[in-house]
């Protein structure tokens, strides 16, 4: 794996305005219908979770710093239906409140999902239609700062997974979870965020890439093929998976950012030449 990129430089990439607002093109089997448009407040840098690298991670740090999916009913099943969410994250520091991806509802009887950076590890969230009340509540695996996670969640229709580097973490639900249901999201509900929720709220301070929505639970196979292949040196070998696995959203920040700003550019200068240092 890369060496994380250092707390300042983080700062500096994430300043806001670096760049007009862009597009984080879709490769999974829903197209451009499902392309991230990210706030002007998305930073990005040539730094990859994975080994061959190949595209850009996008950097969050607050302050509006949010990619919005648009509503599509693929990404939203009914609650008997499978899928499965996945992404990398590198978060630089946390306040025990931070959503990294999400889709929650959170406006009167609440739903969807989310995921929470937590010093207790990654925590993923289902919720059931009946006021605040969570349906499903894992935790599991290690949030460490500076640090690449794989995170993975599945739902089978009746029952959700919760996956860190390629290892199942967790599999029994919170006790304090309630009529272990789901209530999906409806059209005219928030679309697929990363890096805060719908409404800004609970903003993330981290780098995140190759986020993946599939249609179907992947099994505990699938998930640890894809954290294995982050290593490979073959460029293309986990994007190839990903698709390969039926994601209808992958996000890879392809092509890169045209816009970044000279500021961005030259702090990517320095980072090339300590790493030829």
């Amino acid at each position: 794996m890369k060496s994380p990129i250092p707390s300042i430089v983080f700062l500096l990439l994430a300043a806001p305005a670096l760049h007009a607002a862009t597009v984080s093109q879709n490769s999974g089997s829903l197209g451009s219908a499902a392309n991230g448009t990210n706030s002007n407040q998305v930073s990005f840098v040539f730094q990859s979770p994975l080994a061959a690298g190949g595209d850009s991670a996008a950097g969050y740090a607050g302050g509006g710093a949010v990619t919005a999916v648009p509503y599509l009913a693929a990404l939203n099943p009914a609650a008997s239906g499978a899928f499965t969410i996945e992404f990398w994250a590198n978060p630089s520091v946390s306040d025990n409140d931070d959503v990294p991806v999400t889709n929650r509802f959170a406006t009167g009887n609440r739903s969807g999902w989310t995921f929470f950076q937590r010093a207790t590890g990654w925590n993923f969230r289902m919720y059931n239609g009946d006021g605040g009340n969570v349906g499903w509540d894992l935790t599991g695996g290690t949030s460490t700062l500076n640090t690449w996670s794989h995170v993975v969640a599945t739902w089978d229709g009746s029952a959700a997974l919760l996956y860190v580097n390629g290892s199942l973490v967790d599999s029994t639900n919170d006790s304090t979870a309630t009529l272990k249901t789901y209530n999906p999201n409806g059209v005219n509900t928030p679309t697929l965020n990363v890096g805060a929720n719908f409404d800004g709220g609970s903003p993330s301070t981290a780098w995140v890439d190759e986020v993946a929505f599939y249609g179907s639970a992947l099994s505990a196979g699938q998930i640890s093929n894809h954290y294995n292949l982050s290593a490979s040196p073959t460029p293309g070998a986990y994007a190839n998976a990903v698709v390969g696995d039926g994601a209808l959203l992958y996000l890879q920040n392809i092509p890169e950012p045209g816009a970044v700003s000279l500021t961005g550019l030259a702090v990517l200068g320095l980072l090339g030449r300590r790493r030829r240092a």
